[in-house]
């Protein structure tokens, strides 16, 4: 047996063992899945929903426990019932249901509401506040993307995932016009500003009080998904060169984000391959026994990574 072909099968078993577990910890009567115990988060639904998925259209039953969530207004909360609007929700809510084939009328009202959806910092007062009194944090306020929950400023994971969400909803029809334009170009100009000096994301701010904060490798990967289609920059390569260093990582969730990211990258070079290649070794011995594995988030997350070679990139906004 080839080492090539003994790490296809380590990977083909462990997905299959990922998808065991992710069946096995479903909440009652369908109910979707929960990060860890029994209240539902949108998150590791529609993760699991994307890694169980067996073609491109899923019925009507097969997301009844993420719609039976979505609010009036078309947005998500993190977890349960009316716990609060969050915007990382509803983005990784609309990416699923699109790449799942349903119905684009089921989900119109939550594209518009990303759409016309604001951070702090659009305010023109706040705006003015950053640009000329509070300088700890260095970053344009006049470039925004999406807060974690209302009322607060950007931040680098709820961008990426709306801006992946929208290009998606985009292609099936959805949010047209010129406001959808502007919120993909100062989203996709918002997640530039931010980058670190040599390449990569923090969770936010490149720089605090004058510091240069380190890139986290989940969030590089999830900027590096968004910005697929903008490789020819050079911070956007220089990240992608930093984050394909980085496939040592000891996070499982960290590193099937990266695996992810990497893979629509795949064909700009010779290193990117070997790089995920060393990466799915990596994380398929990370996650060997799922049993152990308490975020079914990273479960989901690392089926989708090892699963690369029999389902599509359910990340991927260029093609």
């Amino acid at each position: 047996m080839t080492a090539s072909f003994a790490s296809f099968e380590r990977r083909r078993l462990g997905r299959c063992r990922l998808l065991t577990e992710l069946l096995r910890r479903r909440l009652p009567s369908g109910g979707g899945w929960s990060h860890k115990g029994t209240q539902f988060g949108t998150e590791p639904t529609a993760l699991a929903l994307l890694a169980l998925r067996s073609g491109s259209i899923v019925t009507k039953e097969g997301v009844a426990p993420l719609m039976a969530r979505q609010g009036p207004d078309g947005l998500w909360s993190a977890v349960g019932d009316a716990m609060g609007v969050s915007f990382w929700a509803t983005a990784l809510a609309v990416n699923t249901l699109s790449t799942l084939g349903a119905e684009p009328a089921t989900y119109a009202d939550s594209v518009d509401a990303l759409i016309h959806s604001r951070p702090m910092e659009a305010s023109w007062l706040v705006s003015l506040k950053f640009r000329l009194l509070d300088r700890h944090v260095q970053f344009d306020p006049r470039k925004f993307g999406w807060p974690w929950v209302p009322g607060t400023v950007s931040w680098v994971g709820p961008t990426a995932m709306a801006l992946i969400a929208l290009e998606r909803a985009k292609r099936r029809g959805l949010g047209g016009g010129g406001e959808l334009s502007r919120r993909l170009r100062l989203g996709t100009e918002m997640l530039i500003d931010r980058a670190c000096l040599g390449g990569g994301w923090n969770a936010g701010n490149a720089v605090v009080y004058g510091t240069p904060l380190r890139p986290h490798v989940d969030t590089t990967a999830l900027a590096l998904l968004a910005l697929r289609p903008l490789y020819h920059l050079p911070i956007v390569r220089n990240s992608l060169k930093w984050l394909l260093g980085n496939a040592e990582c000891p996070s499982a969730y960290s590193l099937a984000w990266m695996i992810l990211a990497a893979d629509v990258y795949k064909d700009v070079g010779i290193n990117v391959a070997p790089a995920i290649n060393s990466a799915r070794d990596r994380l398929a011995a990370l996650v060997e026994d799922p049993r152990t594995i308490e975020d079914t988030s990273t479960l989901a997350l690392a089926a989708l990574a090892l699963g690369l070679d029999a389902i599509s990139n359910p990340f991927e906004v260029e093609g």
